[in-house]
């Protein structure tokens, strides 16, 4: 399930004029210093956009329990640039934007770039399914009302209201893992301009235990991180 939270800082997409797309074709979009924060399974992941460059995009990964965090409002920023205390994984990513395939993994705990292995190939396998629009009609609603439901938008730590939101759905195929046959759904934003419409806020899983959700709970840009990379 790590693989799952670890595709949310890589949907780097926006809505598109047609009524499908693929998350591949849209990686280029992100910026370095974007992130977002990630809640599933009694884990929050922060992910960084931490380089860009013309072919490649390079994402940081950061993982703290639940039980670990700072009781009371709490700054992700500020968690980060002092050096993300009591955090249990930090690892990067380095993403080829042409293919959307993993390339490179970086452990900071063993200061070195780590071969990816052939077997491990969610990510690149999420990248290159089409996704399809899921037409209004078909959305969740609110309670028993016509409204059509639409996750929260969190910037910064503050929830911004009344932002309408894109669904998108795909299949996964049928290749043995957990996720063989599932529906992931995901939820961006309409306005591609005013918010980072290439990160989803809200991805869920039907077919596991009921549905697997994976939420934003928070999001911002300019993020500096603590972290060099070795040569």
């Amino acid at each position: 399930m790590k693989k799952i939270i670890l595709t949310l800082a890589l949907l780097l997409m926006s809505p598109l004029a047609g009524e499908s797309i693929y998350l591949r074709e849209n990686l280029a979009r992100g910026e370095a210093g974007d992130f977002i924060v990630t809640s599933q399974n009694r884990n929050y992941t922060l992910f960084h956009v931490f380089s860009k460059s013309p072919d490649r995009l390079v994402i940081e990964e950061i993982t703290i329990p639940s039980s670990r965090m700072p009781k009371g409002r709490y700054s992700w920023r500020g968690w980060v640039e002092s050096g993300a205390p009591q955090h249990t994984s930090w690892v990067i990513y380095r993403v080829n934007l042409d293919s959307g395939e993993l390339e490179e993994q970086y452990s900071f705990t063993n200061q070195q770039w780590c071969d990816v292995a052939k077997t491990d190939s969610f990510l690149s396998t999420l990248l290159n399914l089409r996704l399809e629009k899921v037409s209004p009609r078909k959305r969740k609603k609110v309670g028993r009302s016509t409204k059509i439901w639409n996750p929260q938008m969190v910037v910064d730590s503050r929830t911004i209201d009344g932002v309408q939101f894109d669904a998108w759905k795909t299949r996964w195929p049928q290749d043995r893992s957990e996720l063989s046959g599932k529906t992931i759904e995901v939820f961006v934003p309409e306005e591609n301009e005013k918010y980072p419409s290439y990160f989803p806020y809200w991805l869920q899983i039907s077919g596991v235990i009921g549905k697997a959700k994976v939420r934003i709970v928070d999001s911002g840009s300019g993020l500096q991180s603590p972290k060099q990379l070795a040569n």
